[in-house]
């Protein structure tokens, strides 16, 4: 009870100092996160990879200001099927060379793909329409130099809040028939449903102080933007292969939001798969080492090699 008082009074004051003072709502905002962060920082992936799995990596420049890498494998070909992944962080945080996200880029080098991973804007100071302009101008990026990156194909990937980004501008492209990628989409405990994150299954404040914080406000003040921005509301038979893996135990994003998101692409026809791990809390793969993690890091593989 004491726990949760305490973390009731740092997200008041997290919205407070975040429209009086951005650097004091940033510390408030580190208080909030500690769990998240040590995970970002010590986690990896439960496999055993290699030193050499990873070839040359290169940093581009996609859009001013903004930089994207690409790792190679060590493996030398005339052309690699790419994976776009976007890094998690709750829109508000998060860095394309967390170790956590490099050892899934060594994993996927590993397995014969080239990871390009970008920053992106972050919402304390944007909007989540800036956001997603990143991300446009990161395939934008890949897509015009394919033949110079030595790109076969083009995958989407990501983490929580990179899930959420990747999600929607690939159902939203591809409903508006403007898709820009021809793999498929992959993401690890994406929020498929913005209003979940307020919900009785969540008991994370982070979760509603980053969501509230990019969208530029509560639900029931900008209900219509929680509701548009949601990937579940765009999902159509055109959507793309799609593969969604989530922890039961996740407290930070509810898995019902990938159990709904699923549902809404098998009632359209899309080719879907859904793993659930029953233990398995927010950036599970980074902190258990059990066969059935395991085994979903290697399912996706698999997935987005068809």
């Amino acid at each position: 009870m004491i726990k949760l008082m305490i973390k009731t009074v740092l997200l008041i004051f997290s919205f407070v100092a975040l429209f009086s003072n951005a650097l004091l709502g940033l510390f408030f905002f580190f208080l909030l996160s500690l769990p998240l962060v040590r995970n970002a920082l010590l986690g990896r992936l439960p496999v055993k990879l290699k030193k050499s799995v990873t070839g040359r990596v290169y940093t581009y420049e996609y859009k001013e200001g903004l930089k994207m890498d690409i790792y190679y494998p060590s493996v030398k070909r005339k052309s690699y099927p790419f994976v776009l992944f976007a890094h998690g962080g709750g829109w508000i945080s998060g860095y394309r060379r967390q170790p956590n996200n490099i050892s899934w880029y060594r994993f996927l080098n590993a397995n014969g793909f080239a990871v390009a991973t970008f920053d992106y804007r972050y919402g304390y100071f944007h909007f989540i329409e800036d956001i997603l302009e990143d991300l446009k101008s990161a395939i934008s990026f890949l897509n015009e130099n394919k033949e110079y990156l030595m790109m076969k194909t083009l995958n989407l990937m990501g983490l929580s809040a990179g899930g959420h980004l990747v999600f929607y501008h690939a159902m939203r492209v591809s409903k508006e028939g403007k898709k820009d990628f021809d793999g498929h989409v992959v993401a690890w405990y994406a929020p498929c449903d913005l209003l979940d994150l307020w919900s009785l299954e969540t008991t994370s404040l982070f979760a509603r102080f980053s969501v509230a914080t990019t969208l530029k406000g509560l639900p029931l003040r900008k209900r219509e933007d929680y509701e548009f921005y949601s990937p579940v509301r765009w999902v159509t038979p055109k959507a793309p292969p799609t593969m969604l893996v989530h922890g039961m135990k996740d407290e930070v994003v509810p898995y019902v939001s990938s159990v709904k998101m699923y549902k809404k692409l098998r009632e359209n026809g899309v080719t879907a798969k859904l793993r659930l791990h029953p233990k398995g809390k927010h950036g599970f793969e980074f902190v258990l080492k059990d066969s059935l993690t395991v085994k979903f890091l290697y399912e996706t593989v698999s997935f987005l090699k068809r």
